[in-house]
């Protein structure tokens, strides 16, 4: 029962961060006003997903964090699977309720995309899995390397912000592996969506590994529910 509701929470915090993010990305003008609106945006929308499923525990609403996660010892494969599967299917939901709100409206449907994707896939890659270094390195220390509890969000919320204002001009700072399925759905085009999948799910192996150092086994006892 704890994992099938864990399922659904994550199931609904990322319908609502990819909503969220998706609509504010197509709805806003392109230009640097704009990119401080998307990023705002993302960021807010973490914080408010997590406070609103925060019910069972700190809930990931990201692929590449849950990774991030077991890559430090914490968690079960099962535990795993509940985040991974709830979090594809908001993200499908998502992507759906889009693409039915938008009907072609929006700008290529909130695709995360910027002067790297097109031409330069490696750096593209690249630049992603920093930036989800970022949000995972900063869920980690702020949910298992403190004693924030609930106050854990903004934080984190506020490190979705930073990296995608770092990253929009460049990858559009999806970040989220869900995100971009999400807009890939809607704009029925996956043609970029692989880049946007290993680059977040590499730099948050890489920040699950160095949490896995830096990161004491006591405060596992912290984030159990996490």
């Amino acid at each position: 029962m704890e994992h099938l509701k864990r399922l659904f929470a994550e199931c609904i915090g990322t319908f609502l961060l990819c909503t969220i993010a998706i609509l504010a990305m197509a709805g806003t003008a392109q230009g640097d006003a704009g990119r401080v609106v998307v990023a705002t945006a993302y960021g807010l929308g973490v914080v408010a997903a997590m406070h609103a499923c925060g019910a069972v525990g700190q809930v990931h609403l990201n692929p590449a964090v849950t990774l991030a996660i077991f890559a430090t010892g914490r968690g079960t494969i099962v535990r795993v699977l509940a985040c991974v599967v709830g979090q594809l299917i908001g993200g499908c939901l998502a992507g759906l309720c889009v693409m039915w709100l938008l009907a072609g409206e929006g700008t290529a449907m909130g695709m995360p995309a910027g002067s790297l994707t097109r031409t330069e896939a490696v750096k593209t890659v690249v630049v992603e899995g920093l930036l989800t270094l970022v949000w995972s390195a900063a869920f980690l220390g702020s949910v298992f390397g403190g004693k924030l509890g609930p106050s854990a969000v903004v934080p984190i919320g506020l490190a979705v912000t930073a990296a995608a204002l770092a990253g929009l001009p460049f990858t559009g700072a999806a970040m989220n592996p869900v995100r971009a399925l999400a807009s890939a759905i809607a704009a029925i085009d996956f043609s970029t969506l692989w880049m946007y999948a290993v680059g977040p799910l590499a730099g948050a192996a890489v920040a699950g590994l160095v949490g896995r150092v830096f990161l004491a086994e006591g405060d596992a006892a912290s984030g159990r529910r996490s």
